[in-house]
């Protein structure tokens, strides 16, 4: 039986840091994460789920997720995924999301411009952690260096 928006969203919800521990030997994070995304990447509404799973990023940004992990292969995998990676961005930049920015410019998009500007943001966006505005200089440092 597929579950509806609700269920998943609770599932996801109650996952916390603690889950994704790997010095805790009853973290099980990961499994579920991995669970919840291959069931997602059937779906054929991407435009219900994604949100579900930014928000997810958002908020347990601290978690080693993956890398590049399920999520990200499971938003990668849906079209239109592009314009909500960018409000979440501009919410509360991640690890991954910075990540995930980057590999859209490896991708030599045509509105490479508006994606390096996104990472310029992230450096000091009051919401990212030192480390992910450092990330987001290392890829703007990368992306340089491609042209």
């Amino acid at each position: 039986m597929r579950r509806n928006l609700t269920e998943v969203a609770a599932e996801l919800q109650a996952l916390e840091l603690v889950d994704f521990d790997v010095m805790r030997l009853d973290a099980s994070g990961s499994e579920q994460l991995d669970a919840i995304c291959t069931e997602l990447a059937g779906r054929d509404d991407p435009q219900q789920w994604a949100p579900l799973l930014y928000a997810f990023l958002e908020r347990l940004d601290a978690a080693d997720l993956g890398s590049p992990g399920p999520l990200v292969h499971t938003l990668e995998t849906w079209p239109g995924y592009r314009p909500l990676l960018v409000e979440s961005m501009r919410r509360k930049p991640t690890p991954l999301t910075v990540w995930m920015a980057n590999r859209v410019l490896n991708g030599n998009p045509s509105d490479a411009p508006q994606w390096l500007q996104l990472l310029r943001e992230t450096m000091s966006h009051p919401m990212a952690p030192p480390q992910v505005q450092a990330d987001a200089r290392g890829f703007l440092e990368y992306q340089a260096t491609r042209s």
